[in-house]
């Protein structure tokens, strides 16, 4: 292997290994090459501490460092890669896609909560105690401001979404008044 030593260390420097460095120089790969190149290293004293030999051929992803959203540590990562991760661990993956807004079953607000946080569990007709169902006084489901919510039992929720409404209504007024009065 004939080579300048300024060509030999400019092709090192711009390698990733000494297969590169061989390539550059335009010489063929073989066993007898990369002797002579290991030979010419050490002769010469080059420094190769920036060689991976290779890896970064062989890599289809970047590696990253991350931020873990919830524990706050760092971790690295494949950038890109379809199994990219999150969260640096199983525990914090769990915490991250199984609580709060991320859980399958999160709701942002249950107006059956908002209801019992101020009137008593029980129907204000007939003061059942067993099953009670909450009503939308003014027929709008999303209003859930608590003088809106009233605790009925099963019956006489359904009495409000019939032609029977009548027979409970002037009771369930009275209620409202009340409990307005009351806050």
């Amino acid at each position: 292997m004939k080579v300048n030593i300024l060509e030999l260390k400019e092709a090192i420097s711009e390698s990733k290994s000494k297969s590169d460095t061989i390539k550059k120089l335009n010489y063929c790969q073989n066993g007898r090459t990369n002797r002579e190149l290991s030979d010419l290293i050490k002769k010469y004293n080059i420094d190769i501490s920036h060689f991976d030999n290779g890896v970064s051929k062989r890599q289809l992803y970047p590696t990253i460092e991350k931020i873990c959203p919830i524990c706050k540590k760092s971790f690295f990562t494949k950038f890109g890669d379809p199994k990219e991760k999150i969260t640096c661990s199983y525990s914090c993956a769990n915490t991250y896609f199984r609580s709060g807004i991320n859980h399958p079953n999160w709701k942002d607000e249950d107006y059956r909560t908002t209801c019992f946080t101020q009137h008593k569990y029980k129907c204000v007709i007939c003061k059942e105690k067993n099953i009670i169902e909450v009503h939308h006084f003014d027929g709008n489901k999303k209003n859930n401001n608590i003088e809106n919510l009233i605790p009925l039992c099963p019956t006489h929720h359904k009495y409000c979404h019939s032609k029977y409404k009548y027979l409970i209504i002037d009771k369930i007024t009275e209620y409202i008044k009340n409990f307005k009065l009351g806050m």
